[in-house]
């Protein structure tokens, strides 16, 4: 794998929390680092087809009040047969939405409930 070297100041407080983690699980502090960023991270579109990662991507830019709008989108109701032949496709592609959508909001630091939690409320 390729690698590139960034340098980035960190504040002490965080720094020192790294640190005691790297210490406690008697790992080196770049793998720390690289970890809490891996799980960080949005998740990645590798796995999604490309026609859809315009659309995934356009949703960095909504606010998280927009995404939550996103989450609690109804299903579309399908009517035409070509409607039909698409809503399978229509389907995940409403999933991968809402999923992508809380992954920004769990990213930016809101709680984000449990599957159980959200259907059942």
């Amino acid at each position: 794998m390729k690698k590139k070297s960034f340098t980035l100041e960190i504040p002490e407080r965080l720094m020192n929390q790294l640190e005691a983690i790297a210490k406690a699980s008697e790992s080196k502090i770049d793998e720390v680092i690289l970890q809490t960023l891996r799980q960080g991270m949005p998740p990645s579109l590798k796995e999604i087809p490309g026609k859809f990662h315009n659309d995934l991507l356009s949703l960095n830019a909504l606010g998280d009040l927009e995404l939550w709008d996103v989450i609690a989108e109804p299903q579309k109701k399908v009517k035409s047969k070509k409607e039909k032949e698409d809503a399978s496709e229509l389907e995940h592609f409403g999933s991968m939405r809402r999923a992508y959508a809380f992954s920004l909001l769990k990213w930016r630091g809101h709680p984000i409930p449990s599957p159980a939690e959200f259907i059942f409320n």
